[in-house]
């Protein structure tokens, strides 16, 4: 195991947590309580996936097979209770399968790739959430994504650029390496929010199930996980960067 890395995360965790703290100031009770059970079923996802990563890779692309289906069930399942254009529904559903299976072999890279990539995923959704109810004032999408901020978009990005410093150097990535697959993991998960936040918005509904705790479905909790993902294998497979 990789302890270095795991006190940056439990690092970053303690930092998040005082972000929550005071974006709580500004929120009732509920939103309060709500955010406190994200924040920590947030916290054991991201430990799972880093113990499966460096204790069991090889159960590693189930979890993400997991993932995928789970979230294919949620697709199928809001197209069931709300039917709209099955032209569209169709596009969407290939368009995912396509991504899904990216995100599979992605799953299969070494372990350096896929902890980079989990670990920088991970700042820039919840630092983007943290700052942006921190400091949020200036929408991004409105109609998209209503919650998401400049404001929020900078944060992330700030925090997501001492990650690529930091955990590139430890896991061995050059700078330029660190800071361009940063940036692609950045500007894919972003894609890969707002595309799902679209996908909500067209069939009118809050989140995609219920699955997990104050975060909602699978695609809401992975999204950009999934197309950050297959971006980073997409480059791989013309770069080979593990």
């Amino acid at each position: 195991m990789n302890w270095s890395l795991f006190y940056i995360i439990l690092l970053f965790f303690f930092l998040g947590g005082i972000g929550v703290y005071f974006s709580g100031e500004k929120q009732n009770s509920t939103e309060r309580k709500k955010n406190r059970i994200k924040y920590i079923t947030y916290f054991f996802i991201v430990i799972f996936l880093y113990g499966c990563i460096c204790f069991i890779p090889n159960i590693f692309p189930w979890v993400c097979l997991s993932i995928v289906f789970a979230g294919l069930i949620e697709l199928v399942r809001i197209q069931r209770n709300n039917p709209k254009n099955s032209i569209v529904f169709y596009l969407i559903l290939c368009m995912y399968v396509l991504i899904s299976v990216g995100f599979y072999f992605f799953s299969c890279l070494s372990q350096s790739v896929l902890l980079y990539t989990l670990f920088t995923v991970c700042t820039f959704d919840a630092f983007c959430q943290i700052a942006g109810q921190l400091f949020g004032k200036h929408k991004i999408c409105p109609r998209i994504s209503p919650n998401k901020t400049y404001e929020g978009l900078y944060g992330g990005l700030f925090m997501s650029v001492c990650t690529f410093f930091i955990t590139g150097k430890i896991l061995e990535f050059s700078r330029l390496e660190a800071i361009m697959l940063g940036l692609g993991i950045c500007l894919f998960s972003l894609a890969g929010d707002l595309s799902a936040s679209y996908i909500k918005r067209m069939y009118k509904v809050k989140d995609f199930s219920s699955a997990l705790s104050e975060h909602g479905g699978f695609l809401d909790r992975f999204d950009s996980f999934i197309v950050a993902g297959t971006f980073i294998y997409l480059v791989n497979l013309f770069f080979k960067i593990s």
